[in-house]
């Protein structure tokens, strides 16, 4: 098996188990524990995994820890495609839309192909993304640089959004929880995620099914607040929880 193959493997095994021992770890993938370890170090050095002593913990599994954009763009990348898709031929001629910040609503910005678009956004990647658009009329909030998640936060960035009106907000999300309703792992991004919610006729939240049946660190919203739901698995239980609370579900496969 090659290495990053054997790394890959090793990644969806903590992310399954939400933390392993070196161990553990040689003895599923049948490699000595130096092995194990050096590739431990290029997972954490790359944001993937958070060492704790002895082994690794997932990052998924820290409710309270932001996590690194590279982190997010290499997670449930097919899904998020597909999602970003779908979400994207919602989108009409003339829409001014609010992108949130995140890997997924990332995918929903590479797909327009509208004639003529007003994009706001406090995301410094989706921001390069519509740069390239002859097609779209960009609108970035100020804010200051969360550098590991390329958003832009604060004060600044919460008055931007207070002072709009939008066909369409497409809000990312770290859980959903059928009780808790909508959370986020860190305070920081809680009144921007608000302002654009606020700000928006219709609420399309964007996401893969990891993030159903979990809770985080802060409260967002009752689920009630979100129109639309895309993503890319949900079983019929579930689906029908979320759609007794005024969610329109759509998946896309």
């Amino acid at each position: 098996m090659f290495q990053i193959e054997r790394q890959e493997k090793i990644l969806q095994y903590i992310n399954k188990k939400k933390k392993a021992n070196i161990n553990e770890l040689s003895t599923a993938f049948d490699v000595s524990k130096v092995t194990i370890r050096r590739d431990l170090d290029e997972l954490a050095e790359k944001g993937l995994v958070v060492k704790i002593h002895g082994g690794v913990m997932s990052i998924m599994n820290k409710f309270s820890y932001e996590i690194p954009s590279a982190s997010k763009l290499e997670a449930n990348m097919e899904a998020k495609r597909k999602i970003g898709a779908m979400a994207a031929g919602m989108i009409e001629d003339g829409d001014i839309v609010i992108f949130d910040s995140g890997s997924t609503t990332l995918e929903v910005s590479k797909n327009i192909k509208q004639q003529k678009l007003t994009v706001l956004t406090n995301d410094i990647k989706i921001s390069m993304e519509m740069a390239h658009k002859r097609n779209v009329k960009l609108m970035v909030s100020g804010g200051i640089l969360n550098e590991s998640v390329y958003t832009l936060a604060g004060d600044q960035t919460v008055d931007f959004f207070k002072k709009v009106h939008v066909n369409k907000t497409f809000l990312g999300c770290d859980a959903i929880d059928l009780n808790f309703g909508i959370s986020n792992r860190t305070m920081q991004e809680v009144e921007t995620k608000k302002a654009m919610i606020e700000a928006a006729e219709e609420v399309i939240m964007v996401t893969d099914s990891s993030k159903l049946n979990k809770k985080v660190f802060c409260h967002l919203c009752d689920i009630s607040e979100i129109d639309k739901l895309i993503i890319n698995e949900i079983d019929d239980t579930y689906k029908r929880e979320l759609e007794k609370k005024g969610v329109e579900v759509l998946v896309a496969e």
